[in-house]
């Protein structure tokens, strides 16, 4: 396969974690890197006055002329400049959320190829073709492991009824107003809270842990009964997926990768729909049985999510 240049701001999680551009980058034979970093490593070109998306178009015309496409985020920077194929990735749904953007709108209509994630955001995207591929998720690293030796490890009490997660950011793009709402409702229910901030929460029952590494995440899920997010839109809602994976079943509206899945499927991760309150009163009382994990490794594995990627590259470069 040609070289193909990967463009986003950030090729890599920004606290170290694997994101979607590091699976890509190993799973996708001659992919090439121009981020930040890549160009502060090119001065002559970084401290020229040019826009982003200008030097990157400079910079992998310098340094790799005979490239056959260009794959960036389509979201948050305009198309490079480039008379080669371009691939934006649609990963935002900003039209659901009310947040049009001109950016992701331009790029959406000019570039060649459009790839998406999720039935959620092609329903919102739908007046050309695009191509879906959602993102793959570390299975081997998200497993399930014991929740005695978690809960030990974390000082969590024996005596609570259940243990809830919930991961994301204190904010009503993730339904924070609802789930604050369910944590006060049930002081019998210990929560442990997982931000993308720096934020806190005052509540006798609730643990909140902010910017943490991928492997205290996997045990924190590990230490849960169930996962909640209120979140109205999703992409996908890697969260999710992650405590799927952990095989921890979910508590979320009908949004993201769910979308995706049968309706016995759903039942079998957990709990999907508008009532989030009656479904944890639903698991906080009965001892039902879900195989979550089962369902997502049939489709969010990271080797499966290059498999398309090469297939989809190799039938267009």
């Amino acid at each position: 396969m040609s070289e193909i240049i990967l463009v986003n701001d950030y090729l890599h999680g920004l606290m170290g974690e694997q994101v979607l551009w590091d699976f890509m980058l190993q799973g996708i034979p001659n992919l090439i890197k121009v981020d930040l970093h890549v160009l502060k490593g090119a001065p002559e070109i970084w401290n020229l006055n040019l826009s982003f998306e200008k030097k990157v178009s400079l910079y992998i015309h310098t340094y790799h002329p005979d490239h056959k496409a260009i794959i960036q985020n389509g979201s948050w920077f305009g198309l490079i400049p480039s008379n080669k194929l371009k691939i934006a990735i649609i990963q935002d749904n900003l039209r659901k959320m009310g947040k049009r953007s001109q950016i992701q709108e331009y790029n959406f209509k000019n570039a060649e190829y459009i790839i998406t994630n999720s039935n959620e955001v092609d329903e919102h995207y739908s007046e050309r073709k695009t191509y879906q591929i959602p993102l793959g998720l570390d299975s081997k690293l998200f497993l399930p492991r014991s929740k005695n030796e978690m809960r030990k490890k974390y000082n969590i009490d024996s005596k609570w009824k259940k243990i809830g997660i919930f991961v994301g950011a204190m904010n009503e793009v993730k339904g924070w107003s609802r789930i604050l709402n369910i944590v006060d409702a049930h002081p019998d229910i210990y929560w442990i809270i997982v931000s993308k901030h720096e934020e806190n929460l005052q509540r006798t029952n609730a643990m909140v842990y902010n910017q943490i590494d991928q492997n205290k995440l996997c045990e924190l899920h590990n230490c849960a009964d169930f996962f909640i997010i209120g979140s109205p839109s999703e992409t996908q809602c890697l969260a999710a997926i992650e405590a799927c994976l952990c095989n921890i079943p979910i508590i979320m509206r009908n949004t993201g990768f769910v979308t995706n899945l049968s309706d016995e499927e759903k039942r079998q991760i957990g709990f999907i729909g508008e009532n989030l309150e009656e479904h944890v009163e639903i698991i906080k009382h009965k001892e039902l049985s879900f195989s979550p994990r089962e369902i997502v490794m049939k489709y969010y594995s990271i080797d499966d999510m290059c498999n398309k990627w090469i297939i989809f590259l190799s039938g267009i470069c």
